[in-house]
């Protein structure tokens, strides 16, 4: 005898459609953050405002070294004199940061494989700030060979001492600027014009302040040159904390909001 198999019934479950293309994962917001950070060092323009911020820095402290009284050469003020070039130079790599897209027209492939610009755009802020406080990190440490260098061979005073105060301010000024400069970038898209409103406008507004009298008050409250200058020195209190929040306000978070909102709505060509 012989059995024939039972054939099996068909299944009542519907086939699981295929994935869409597009239900792919996103890109991670720190590869994006690399990705950024890769495009200001790689750069022709980029590696040339790093070596010069370096070597004015190197010139400012070196100088120090050579010119200086024994008792001035310790780490806060050998630290001091190697952050002046940085924290006029880096601001502009921001606005490499946020203008390359634009000027060298690479918005296409980088919208087409991010289409999130909220998220480009704040990796680049991240990785400009990231790479700003990299060069804070150098320059102590430059300070601190320097320190070394200053006492065995100038007989300096070699003091550590750094006040947090101190330390906290120059971190934070470093921070304001760089982000101030990424925010000019996205509200103008465009270099030469970004660099030029970045160094021009609270320049001459500090002039304007010094000048007019009707404008030193409120100068007082809107320059953020001068509500700087205590935050690097270590020297805030509750009224140089109000002024520095309404000038950051003014020069910081109002260009970066027009630059967000530009650069989501801007036809890529």
């Amino acid at each position: 005898m012989s059995t024939t198999a039972p054939s099996p019934r068909p299944s009542t479950a519907a086939p699981r459609p295929p994935a869409p293309a597009d239900a792919a994962r996103p890109v991670p917001f720190l590869r994006l953050a690399r990705v950024e950070l890769r495009k200001q060092v790689d750069t022709r323009a980029g590696a040339w405002l790093l070596t010069v911020i370096v070597v004015i820095n190197a010139g400012f402290i070196a100088l120090m070294l050579l010119t200086a009284e024994p008792e001035v050469l310790t780490w806060r003020e050998l630290t001091l004199a190697s952050t002046w070039g940085q924290m006029i130079l880096l601001p502009l790599l921001g606005i490499l940061a946020a203008t390359g897209e634009w000027s060298q027209r690479t918005a296409l492939t980088t919208f087409a494989l991010e289409p999130r610009r909220a998220r480009v755009n704040a990796a680049k802020l991240v990785s400009a700030v990231g790479l700003g406080l990299a060069v804070m990190a150098f320059a102590l440490a430059s300070g601190a060979v320097l320190n070394v260098v200053g006492i065995f061979w100038r007989d300096g005073d070699g003091s550590w001492a750094m006040e947090w105060s101190l330390l906290g301010g120059l971190v934070l000024s470093l921070v304001l600027l760089v982000t101030q400069g990424v925010a000019f970038g996205l509200a103008l898209l465009s270099t030469p014009v970004a660099i030029v409103a970045y160094l021009g406008l609270p320049t001459v507004w500090s002039i304007l302040g010094m000048t007019v009298a009707a404008l030193r008050e409120p100068a007082r409250w809107l320059d953020i040159n001068s509500a700087m200058l205590p935050l690097m020195g270590g020297q805030m209190d509750a009224t140089r904390w109000a002024q520095l929040a309404t000038s950051t306000a003014v020069w910081v978070l109002l260009p970066l909001t027009l630059g967000l909102w530009r650069t989501a709505r801007r036809d890529v060509a």
